[in-house]
């Protein structure tokens, strides 16, 4: 049997907050009632973060530079030996307050951009020059972990390999493809093609360069396909796809923890251990394989590749054991008898 959990979550998403000066076309989140996890709770939960034995955890938002304790946050994670990443938009930045995050003991300072230019990336996200701002702003600064999230669209595909000079010109450790999740209105309206995520992953197959290019784990498709050898996909155990309960859980602006930052379904457990060996949708999350659907059942690649389960409840309603709209779905081959 694949191996499906970890017997403790690796790494915790944390919420600071709703607030966010841009409005970008794929966000997720709703910015219409600005909130913020006081800050009592977000030390709570990175406390029992520790003990329950995670390794990492994720300050995010919203935008992150919202949240006035960040550093404070920051240095606690670090005092407990837990690595701490925050992501940036670029709103709000300055030198001062990177270095105050690099000071504090950040592990690795995320920047988003979909584009290359201001017209590509504008189609999906806002900022183009916050953000380009940012990357000057940490090379001049010869910080070392700068990562570049980079979520693929249907409309910025094809501006894959400026993307990747880019990431290069600007000094940057990493270079992340992300997979689109659906937006706050819950569409997946610009998600990329067969043909555009073959070549991308071919791109990343091919690349020699000094950058770290490839895709986040629980863009599972891109995965299965940049990982495939002459015996087929290596793409296989917990990483292999969706981690939501899996390898990770969150914890949303109010306190409650949910498998992932995009699956809403909030529980109120007092401890995350509590939360990982109890709770009923995470055992129902971890019975994926007994319950697939079509296309993903029967699917060729359906032992390699476990796509984002927040797709089935934002579009579906449920949670779909599969995703319908997966473009990469091809029947598995019959052997004749």
């Amino acid at each position: 049997m694949l191996e499906r959990i970890l017997d403790k979550p690796i790494q915790m998403n944390l919420e600071l907050t709703t607030r966010c000066p841009l409005h970008c076309p794929q966000c997720y989140v709703s910015l219409n009632n600005g909130r913020e996890m006081p800050l009592d709770t977000a030390l709570y939960w990175i406390r029992d973060a520790a003990d329950a034995g995670v390794s990492e955890v994720n300050l995010s938002g919203g935008e992150t530079l919202c949240y006035p304790h960040l550093t404070e946050l920051i240095r606690e994670c670090s005092r407990l030996g837990l690595k701490s990443n925050i992501a940036l938009s670029g709103a709000y930045v300055t030198e001062r307050r990177l270095n105050e995050f690099i000071d504090a003991g950040v592990s690795r300072i995320f920047v988003s951009l979909n584009g290359s230019t201001r017209e590509i990336n504008e189609k999906t996200r806002d900022g183009y020059e916050l953000a380009i701002n940012t990357l000057e702003l940490l090379q001049a600064m010869n910080y070392s972990k700068t990562v570049i999230n980079w979520v693929m669209h249907e409309c910025n595909a094809d501006d894959f390999p400026e993307m990747i000079r880019l990431a290069e010109r600007y000094g940057a450790s990493r270079l992340v493809v992300m997979v689109f999740k659906p937006d706050s209105s819950h569409q997946l309206s610009s998600y990329p093609t067969k043909e555009q995520i073959c070549a991308v992953a071919e791109q990343i197959r091919q690349y020699r360069g000094d950058v770290a290019v490839g895709p986040e784990v629980c863009f599972s498709q891109m995965c299965t396909l940049v990982k495939r050898s002459f015996f087929g996909s290596l793409n296989y155990g917990v990483f292999r796809g969706c981690g939501a309960g899996r390898d990770g859980i969150s914890v949303t602006v109010d306190g409650k923890l949910t498998p992932c930052r995009h699956l809403e379904i909030e529980e109120e457990y007092d401890h995350i251990m509590d939360y990982w060996n109890d709770s009923p949708f995470l055992a129902k999350l971890r019975s994926v394989e007994e319950e697939r659907r079509e296309p993903c059942r029967g699917c060729k690649w359906e032992n390699n590749c476990l796509p984002c389960m927040a797709v089935g409840m934002k579009l579906h309603g449920e949670l779909n054991y599969g995703m319908a709209e997966c473009p990469i779905a091809e029947p598995r081959e019959t052997e004749s008898k």
